[in-house]
């Protein structure tokens, strides 16, 4: 169970890390699972919007920005 940086419920968390690093370990620590099922369909919204890349790494860096503020992380 986490409570979630987002919605502010208690919830299940997520099963495992979602991404690599720190960023990840964020996620992990203070998202549920609702509300990472979110992010994850709002993120094909953000990568067309953007016309980004995540397999190039500044283009990852802005997609983790956009997500840590969906995600109420830091």
């Amino acid at each position: 169970m986490v409570t979630c940086s987002r919605c502010g419920e208690t919830k299940p968390g997520l099963i495992q890390q979602p991404l690599a690093g720190e960023v990840g370990r964020l996620v992990f620590e203070h998202t549920c699972q609702d509300c990472w099922a979110e992010w994850f369909e709002q993120s094909v919204g953000v990568i067309n919007h953007y016309g980004l890349n995540p397999a190039i790494q500044s283009d990852r860096l802005q997609l983790y920005e956009v997500m840590k503020e969906f995600l109420a992380i830091t």
